[in-house]
């Protein structure tokens, strides 16, 4: 019962750093560029993690297609796509919002793609989730930046969606370390590329870059990501990526209390909202042939 609370719970808050890290990281290096180093510097330290514990390597050829096809989708354009959009001009807020579809889009896509069943509970769940993240935003939708922005944004919550599907789907069965280290070696490589081919801004290397780096690196690329993956073994992917619902509640908190940004009594309602939406959905009925469906 603890780790059906505690993993859960820690996934978030890791996760909901990335939205500082990104303010943190945006005045001193271009987006794409930053990402190469990012997901470069974790695959170099998970490969050798990989190493030390003699963990496995996938053995068919296959397998590395998959992994490949789930790092450009999830790392790439998923976590690549937002750093994009905020650098183009999109609100934050709006970012948030528009990423916040994500469990609305991967319940419906899980139902015809990997057999998961959603019932009525479930999807009220789905529902006060996302009227719970609007509500904690709702400040925030100013603007959405040029329309290139919003189409970034846009692709990212459909290329994360898309991952972590694939991801349940057939990179279940690979060991967590070895497989986001390939992950990662080809979302770095597609960053680099696209950030010579874009002519993307390089990195101003300050302190405050290095200690932003380090922490993407050991925080959100390794610790966030295997978490991720592992509650996706444990569950159903409508199931885990209801959690993304409680990010901008949390991402709120810490920029309240990093920044000094105003939490207003109606985003305070959304956060409550929003955690009962989650429980809903957390609540729902376990799918049959669970343990069967984690090892194909």
């Amino acid at each position: 019962m603890t780790n059906r609370v505690l993993l859960p719970g820690l996934f978030v808050v890791l996760w909901s750093t990335g939205y500082v890290v990104v303010r943190l990281t945006m005045p001193d290096a271009g987006p794409v560029r930053f990402l190469a180093w990012r997901f470069g510097v974790a695959a170099i330290l998970l490969a050798v993690a990989a190493v030390m514990v003699r963990a496995p390597w996938a053995t068919r050829t296959i397998d590395y297609g998959h992994l490949a096809v789930v790092g450009l989708l999830v790392h790439g354009i998923g976590l690549g796509g937002v750093w994009v959009a905020l650098d183009l001009g999109v609100e934050a807020g709006v970012a948030a919002l528009v990423m916040g579809t994500q469990p609305l889009i991967t319940a419906a896509l899980a139902v015809g793609l990997i057999g998961e069943r959603i019932d009525r509970r479930m999807a009220v769940g789905l529902a006060l989730g996302f009227l719970g993240v609007t509500l904690v935003i709702h400040h925030k939708l100013a603007g959405v930046g040029n329309p290139a922005g919003l189409a970034t944004v846009v692709i990212a919550v459909v290329g994360m969606t898309l991952g972590v599907l694939y991801q349940k789907r057939r990179c279940a069965h690979i060991d967590l370390v070895t497989g986001n280290t390939v992950q990662l070696a080809f979302a770095g490589l597609a960053c680099l590329i696209v950030a010579w081919w874009i002519g993307d801004r390089p990195v101003e290397w300050t302190l405050r870059i290095y200690a932003v780096l380090g922490w993407s690196v050991l925080v959100l690329s390794i610790a966030a990501t295997l978490l991720l993956y592992r509650l996706l073994r444990r569950g159903d992917a409508s199931r885990v990526s209801s959690l993304l619902y409680l990010v901008p509640p949390v991402t709120a908190l810490m920029a309240w209390a990093v920044f000094r940004e105003t939490l207003a009594p109606l985003a305070i309602a959304g956060m409550a909202l929003t955690v009962v939406g989650v429980a809903l959905v957390a609540a729902g009925p376990a799918p049959p042939g669970k343990e069967t469906a984690r090892t194909r």
